[in-house]
C-alpha cells in the first residue's frame, strides 16, 4: 500500500487526467501478471489479445519484463500525464525526447508502440469515451462538494481519512507531499499495475476507475454469443446488452455507439430500465447520465 500525507497546499491542486501510456503499462501487467486464464473483467480482452499479437512481439516483450521487471520499469518510463500530450503518438515522442536515443530502448519503444496498434488501439475510442465520462463526474465532486468528498468516494480500497490517502501498491510506501501537486490517473488496467511517479512539478498516482467494467462492453458480442444467456432470455437481447454497458454512467449516445445500436432503440431500453427502477439518470450540464441502480447490479450478479 500507498500511504500519501497531503497539506492543504496540495489538496488544493488535486486534479484528474488520463494517459494511454499508463493504461498500455497497465495492461502489459494484466497479461504479465496472469500466465494462465485472466480473470473479469480483463477475460475477454487478454483471449483477443493473446490471439492475435504476433507471436515474435508476445516473446520480444515477454524478455523485457523477466529482464527489467515491469513493477520496476514502468515507472521509469511515464512521465507527469499532461493534458497537452493526450494521445499515445505524443507522449511517446515526449518519452523519446527524455529518454535519448539508445539502441536498446529504441526497441522498448518500437516494441511499445507495436503492442499498442495491436492491444490497446482498436478499443482506445471507447475506452477513452469511458476514462473521460469518469474524470467529469469526478470533476463534479471536486467543484461542488470539494476534494475531500472527491477523494472518500474513489473506491476501489482507495481510503481518504485525513490527512492520508492510502492506495493499493505492489509495496509498501510512505510518501509526504507538502507544497506541490497531486495528479490522480483513472485506468481500466489497473489490476495489472499501479503507477507512482514523483517528480519536481508533483506526484501522479493511478487508481482503478471505475471504467473498468466497460471491457464487459468491448467483448459484448462474444457475450451475445453464449447458448444460455438468462440475463437475455429475462430482458430481451438488446436489453441486456443495455444492462451490461451501465455498470458506469454513460449517456445515450455512448451507449449506442459502445453496442452498435440506432439511439432511438438505446432510448427505448433506457426509458423501460429506467421505469423499472433497474438504472438511475442524472443530469451534469447539458447531457444525461444513466447508471444501473442497486436493484440493476443485484440483477446483473444473478443472472450475468
Amino acid at each position: 500500500m500507498i500511504r500519501i500525507d497531503l497539506d492543504e497546499d496540495t489538496l488544493r491542486t488535486v486534479r484528474l487526467t488520463l494517459s494511454p501510456l499508463w493504461e498500455t503499462f497497465g495492461s502489459l501487467g494484466v497479461l504479465a501478471r496472469y500466465r494462465g486464464e485472466v480473470p473479469a473483467p480483463y477475460t475477454e480482452w487478454a483471449r483477443a489479445v493473446r490471439r492475435t499479437l504476433p507471436t515474435g512481439l508476445a516473446d520480444d516483450l515477454a524478455g523485457v519484463l523477466r529482464d527489467a521487471g515491469l513493477s520496476r520499469l514502468a515507472p521509469e518510463f511515464v512521465s507527469l500525464p499532461d493534458p497537452a500530450r493526450d494521445t499515445f503518438a505524443a507522449e511517446l515522442d515526449h518519452l523519446r525526447r527524455m529518454r535519448g536515443d539508445r539502441a536498446e530502448e529504441r526497441h522498448l519503444f518500437v516494441l511499445l508502440s507495436r503492442y499498442w496498434d495491436r492491444a490497446l488501439a482498436p478499443h482506445w475510442h471507447r475506452i477513452r469515451s469511458s476514462l473521460e465520462e469518469e474524470i467529469l463526474l469526478r470533476g463534479r465532486t471536486l467543484a461542488v462538494e470539494g476534494v475531500e468528498a472527491m477523494l472518500g468516494e474513489l473506491g476501489g480500497r482507495v481510503l481518504w481519512s485525513r490527512p492520508r490517502l492510502t492506495v493499493p501498491y505492489h509495496r509498501d510506501l510512505d510518501l509526504s507531499i507538502a507544497r506541490s501537486r497531486l495528479l490522480l490517473v483513472p485506468t481500466v488496467f489497473a489490476g495489472g499495475l499501479r503507477l507512482l511517479v514523483e517528480e519536481p512539478e508533483g506526484v501522479a498516482m493511478s487508481y482503478q476507475a471505475r471504467a473498468t467494467g466497460r471491457l464487459r462492453v468491448l467483448t459484448a458480442g462474444a457475450d451475445g454469443d453464449r447458448t444460455e444467456d438468462r440475463l437475455a432470455l429475462l430482458l430481451g437481447r438488446g436489453r441486456a446488452q443495455v444492462v451490461r454497458a451501465l455498470e458506469l454512467p454513460m449517456t445515450t449516445t455512448d451507449v449506442a455507439e459502445a453496442l452498435g445500436l440506432a439511439k432511438s432503440t438505446v432510448s427505448q431500453h433506457l426509458a423501460i430500465l429506467s421505469g423499472s427502477g433497474v438504472v438511475w439518470k442524472r443530469r451534469i450540464g447539458a447531457s444525461v447520465f444513466y447508471q444501473l441502480d442497486q436493484s440493476g447490479l443485484a440483477l446483473l450478479r444473478q443472472l450475468g
